[in-house]
């Protein structure tokens, strides 16, 4: 093999590498990009649910959601999930002190997931202040024009367990 073909060889191979290299960077960054819209879009939610604004909270749901919410039947579609949040929403003591910790989005940038930590204030069942606090984590799903909804909520307390698990 000649120098020149060796020096070709070697141009187009690094050129490969630095090709890839700027689509991963590229795709990192568009990523990144995702999460931060997640993020905005979260603070946003958690905003909507304080000033109890139900029409403003839903717009975050994707169509047909799935809500988990700790010891309460599975929430399918909006309507339930506005009936479950409209019963918290009338409390005038509710208000959640929410963080979304991490945001996953995936390669194909249509799909994404969050986990995080909430401390709510509520009205207890004796009429008194109450707080309690959980973890949760949320799958995301990118609409057609580009936002972020949330198609499943789940959250557990942090209270004691129940038999030790």
């Amino acid at each position: 093999m000649t120098r020149f073909r060796i020096l070709l060889v070697a141009v187009a191979v690094l050129g490969v590498a630095l090709l890839s290299s700027f689509i991963t960077e590229a795709q990192l960054a568009q990523g990144h990009a995702h999460g931060v819209t997640i993020e905005r879009a979260y603070n946003d939610w958690v905003e909507a649910a304080n000033a109890k604004d139900l029409n403003r909270w839903a717009s975050f749901m994707a169509p047909d959601p799935l809500f988990l919410p700790p010891n309460h039947p599975p929430l399918r579609g909006e309507h339930a999930v506005r009936e479950y949040y409209t019963r918290s929403f009338a409390d005038s003591r509710f208000s959640l002190n929410c963080r979304q910790q991490r945001v996953e989005v995936a390669k194909a940038e249509d799909m994404a997931w969050s986990a995080g930590i909430c401390e709510a204030t509520f009205t207890g069942p004796d009429g008194e202040p109450a707080r309690g606090s959980s973890k949760w984590a949320k799958v995301w799903v990118r609409m057609p024009d580009g936002s972020w909804k949330c198609t499943l909520n789940s959250w557990s307390s942090n209270g004691p367990s129940e038999g030790g698990v």
